[in-house]
């Protein structure tokens, strides 16, 4: 998305925002968002902070939560300290709640400065899936799938597709070595004989992957990586004659892939969804999300499952929300109750000690015209 575009859609959000929260009462709820808005994640936190947008715009259309409306803040995660960030932020916003944050250092570091201890906030939502930080706080509750559950999924698809030597190329982070870690362990009990090359993260710096891959000749690949890295890699494996099945986890952004490297590079790229696919109206989450997005989204952008995603994240604080009567330090308690609780297809627990509330994976892949269908 260029920069004008982008800036465009943006300030139109900003908008709908504003005239959405026109009549709120000085009793506001307040929901504190960080992503990234900037930098080689900047796509991807854009969709995260529309997909809020939209849920709080429609929540607050249906009376907000207890007769109080919610008042979305969204700040941009910057590198470096993410608790050094949110400080200043949460004093001046004194939010009930703590939406977003995006990636497994980023969170690991939050629950090591004991920030949500300090101030009693809940963590709903992060784009993260890292099974060590399930259990790093009574105070995070995570609404996308672990690692290990995606990566699972993807090698039995592969393994049951008479693939047996497979290739797993991943970000030198918490999110790559987890899921090299977890394939590592899978392929043994599935008989897959697994080939794996790390590079850095948050970069396009692929080269050695994909001379790695060209010369171990596996049968199919797996990306464990963001969509900038999965798109450079994809597009110079495959111009250098690369062959073999291309599968990614779900930081992959597909329909975001198939416009960066165009729809013949991208077409056959299977892609793992942790929400379901929005173009899927079967679903009545789906149906519901696309009504609202008509409504309330940017009407030249196409939802993505990134935004999906965020929806699902939002609907769920909202309904610990809902339970704790809008306030904080209740928050975490009213979360922790929320048991098979179904946003129409898709169910969240939380209940006991669990702290991944979804379990949802499914395959997709990329078609000729760059759709994203099951």
């Amino acid at each position: 998305m260029n920069t004008l575009r982008h800036s465009r859609l943006l300030k139109t959000l900003a908008a709908l925002v504003v005239c959405a929260a026109a009549p709120i009462a000085s009793a506001d709820i307040t929901v504190l968002q960080m992503a990234p808005l900037t930098g080689p994640y900047g796509g991807i936190g854009w969709h995260m902070q529309v997909g809020a947008q939209v849920a709080v715009a429609d929540l607050n259309a249906r009376g907000g939560i207890a007769g109080q409306k919610v008042k979305l803040v969204t700040a941009s995660q910057e590198p470096g300290d993410v608790s050094k960030q949110l400080r200043p932020l949460i004093d001046k916003n004194a939010p009930a709640a703590l939406l977003g944050l995006m990636g497994e250092d980023s969170v690991q570091q939050l629950l090591d400065s004991r920030l949500l201890d300090d101030t009693g906030l809940a963590l709903v939502g992060p784009r993260v899936g890292a099974s060590s930080l399930a259990s790093g706080s009574k105070q995070l509750f995570l609404t996308r799938p672990s690692f290990s559950f995606e990566v699972a999924r993807v090698l039995k698809h592969l393994s049951t597709s008479g693939m047996k030597n497979v290739g797993v190329v991943y970000e030198d982070n918490g999110f790559g070595r987890e899921a090299w870690t977890a394939a590592s362990s899978e392929a043994g009990v599935l008989g897959i004989k697994l080939n794996g090359v790390s590079y850095l993260a948050g970069s396009a710096q692929v080269d050695q992957a994909v001379s790695k891959m060209l010369a171990s000749g596996p049968q199919a690949i797996v990306l464990a990586s963001q969509t900038a890295g999965a798109a450079a890699f994809i597009q110079r494996y495959r111009a250098q004659g690369g062959t073999a099945q291309l599968a990614t986890l779900s930081y992959v952004e597909g329909s975001h892939l198939a416009r960066i490297i165009g729809k013949k590079a991208s077409h056959g790229v299977a892609v793992l969804e942790a929400a379901p696919n929005t173009l899927n109206e079967s679903v009545p989450l789906v149906r519901e999300f696309r009504t609202i997005y008509k409504k309330y989204g940017p009407n030249d952008v196409e939802p993505t499952q990134a935004m999906m995603e965020s929806y699902v994240a939002a609907r769920t604080l909202f309904e610990g929300l809902r339970r704790a009567g809008g306030a904080r330090a209740k928050l975490p308690a009213a979360m922790a109750s929320i048991d098979r609780f179904d946003l129409g297809g898709i169910n969240v627990s939380f209940a006991g000690t669990r702290r991944t509330g979804v379990e949802f994976a499914e395959m997709a892949v990329i078609d000729r015209q760059g759709r994203v269908i099951r």
